[in-house]
């Protein structure tokens, strides 16, 4: 809700009905294996020619290594408030931190998921734009690095130095949750729209137009390799894009109801529990993309990376 120009109802004070015992556990069951993929999945990906040369890989790069941050800092600061009740240690300089890695990545791993929908658009349906490397430079590294220099540069100016005084809740999660730029009216509105609304709203958009173009043209051409090749680029973004989405799109329906004037009290109890899903978005992201890179996953249980690995046994017959 805007009063007195000001962002006011964004954020609450309440915690889910889940116990904190059960919600520690549960994140430190997902927290050490997922973060276990993040660093097999990077390591592939970087060392592998095959994987780090194809640029449908570089926007899970980038989202790995934003979402590997909030599972080192954000996700085990959140768990030592479970476990306390507090934040330990009660510093500011520990809060800012936290309201950046929550706060700041958490927004930037949704922008950089935006831009991912329309580059896996451009590559499905128009790849020839990256056969150029001008071309390349110009639809695929340029704005990635426009949008990741723009995260950094904004979250870093209006978490690390605010143009406001801070103020910190030692005794809720992540501080309190509230950094005081929300309250100033455009650094607030800009945040909530443009780093959060807009990005989730073009998500929707980009899987839906993804996945009806895949299907029409599926049905017109019989070109078996092209279709396998939009088939398994389709299947990754759409699998990428439901985890965000369904954090994401109740979370800022309900911010863009208090920001179109309805009551604090408007889907609080959604608000609260889209809050805590943000965090499992983060920690099943890797799984996901594992699932949705075939090769590396049949690379991976070769070489016997996976706890999964399935063993096989050859039986010999010994003649008597």
């Amino acid at each position: 809700m805007i009063t007195n120009g000001s962002l006011t109802g964004l954020f609450s004070e309440e915690e889910v009905s889940v116990p904190r015992q059960l919600r520690f556990w549960l994140f430190l069951i997902l927290l050490i294996p997922s973060i276990y993929c993040s660093c097999v999945l990077l390591f592939q990906l970087f060392v592998n020619k095959k994987f780090r040369s194809q640029l449908s890989n570089h926007i899970i790069i980038c989202l790995l290594i934003l979402g590997l941050l909030i599972e080192l800092i954000d996700i085990p600061l959140h768990l030592s408030f479970l476990q306390l009740g507090f934040v330990w240690p009660s510093t500011p300089t520990l809060c800012t931190i936290w309201w950046f890695v929550d706060t700041g990545i958490y927004n930037g791993c949704v922008i950089i998921m935006a831009w991912g929908s329309i580059h896996r658009y451009l590559l499905i349906f128009h790849d020839r734009l990256f056969l150029i490397a001008k071309k390349r430079f110009l639809y695929h590294t340029m704005p990635l690095f426009i949008l990741i220099l723009y995260i950094f540069t904004f979250y870093v100016v209006v978490i690390i130095f605010p143009p406001c005084s801070k103020i910190y809740d030692y005794n809720l999660p992540i501080c309190g949750e509230y950094p005081c730029y929300l309250s100033i009216p455009l650094l607030g509105i800009w945040d909530t729209v443009i780093n959060s609304i807009v990005p989730t709203a073009i998500i929707t958009v980009f899987s839906i137009i993804v996945l009806v173009r895949v299907y029409i043209q599926k049905r017109r051409l019989n070109r078996a390799n092209r279709w396998r090749r939009q088939r398994k680029m389709t299947i990754q973004l759409f699998s990428i894009c439901i985890l965000y989405l369904s954090a994401n799109v109740p979370l800022n329906l309900v911010i863009f109801g208090h920001i179109c004037g309805l009551s604090p009290q408007f889907g609080a109890n959604v608000q609260v529990y889209a809050n805590y899903l943000c965090y499992f978005v983060t920690l099943l992201f890797p799984f996901v993309c594992l699932s949705t890179l075939s090769e590396m996953r049949k690379k991976l249980r070769w070489k016997g990376l996976l706890l999964f690995r399935r063993s096989r046994y050859i039986s010999t017959i010994h003649p008597k």
